[in-house]
């Protein structure tokens, strides 16, 4: 008689924690963004990337002059390679291959300069972006808001980033 109040007490108790929990559950708020969305219509990307390509305009104009002056060499072989000699046309072949081991690494390390400051600029935007939506969230009340991309489904007045979109603007 004892185990069957015991069984008894203990399957009420968890019970009523299970109906407890589910309130709770009923209770939280989960909104979402699209932050693919928001990113591409933020207005300060377009300034991100005008300031970036301002940025490395110098660098890239130094790689189309190499680029130039490659061209220029290879069209005289071309042309002028039986005029040149042997000796003439060896020491063009040198001067291109110098300047296209110059081109490489320059562009290489523009490369890696560029993408560096676009991840910069772009953890600023996203930054940015968080802030903005948590301030929305906390406006409209939403315990959790999540990126869209983690959803299967979801109702269409949880998603925030229109609301976001003109926070922001």
């Amino acid at each position: 008689m004892k185990k069957l109040v015991k069984v008894a007490a203990l399957g009420t108790v968890l019970l009523s924690g299970s109906f407890f929990a589910n309130a709770a559950e009923a209770a939280t708020k989960i909104g979402y963004v699209n932050m693919a969305q928001i990113v591409q219509q933020m207005p300060q990307r377009e300034a991100i990337s005008e300031k970036l390509r301002a940025e490395f305009k110098d660098r890239i104009d130094e790689l189309r002059s190499l680029e130039s002056k490659i061209k220029d060499k290879v069209e005289t072989i071309k042309r002028d390679g039986e005029l040149l000699g042997a000796s003439g046309k060896t020491k063009l072949e040198r001067e291109i291959a110098s300047l296209q081991s110059d081109y490489k690494l320059k562009a290489q390390a523009l490369d890696e300069d560029n993408r560096r400051r676009q991840g910069e600029e772009r953890q600023k935007l996203i930054m940015q972006v968080q802030q903005t939506v948590e301030k929305v969230a906390n406006k409209e009340g939403y315990d959790m808001v999540v990126d869209a991309q983690t959803l299967l489904w979801a109702k269409p007045e949880d998603n925030l980033s229109e609301k976001v979109i003109k926070e922001i603007k």
